[in-house]
């Protein structure tokens, strides 16, 4: 019976030695396929501040221009309530 766990284990090493240069490439390819994805997901993570950034600037410029808007034809409005009253 101690034939066959030492016979397992030097088949496990054996085994492992000739396989060793494609285990390494392979967690070399895991490893640059997660630092590749890393570097994208950053990129996108940026773009997607940059977009808010620009769609908060111009709802903001937006806002802005309609309320300017609102209070030209507040006065304008006002302006004309008084020409009328002055009329009569």
């Amino acid at each position: 019976m101690e034939t066959k766990p030492n016979g397992f284990t030097d088949t496990f090493f054996t085994k492992l030695k000739e396989q060793s240069f494609t285990i390494i490439l392979l967690v070399g390819i895991l490893y640059y396929q997660n630092m590749s994805f890393n570097r994208e997901l950053e990129e996108y993570k940026k773009m997607i501040d940059n977009k808010e950034s620009i769609i908060l600037k111009l709802t903001d410029d937006e806002r802005q221009r309609l309320m300017e808007r609102a209070e030209y034809l507040t006065e304008q409005r006002d302006k004309y309530v008084e020409e009328l009253i002055n009329e009569k």
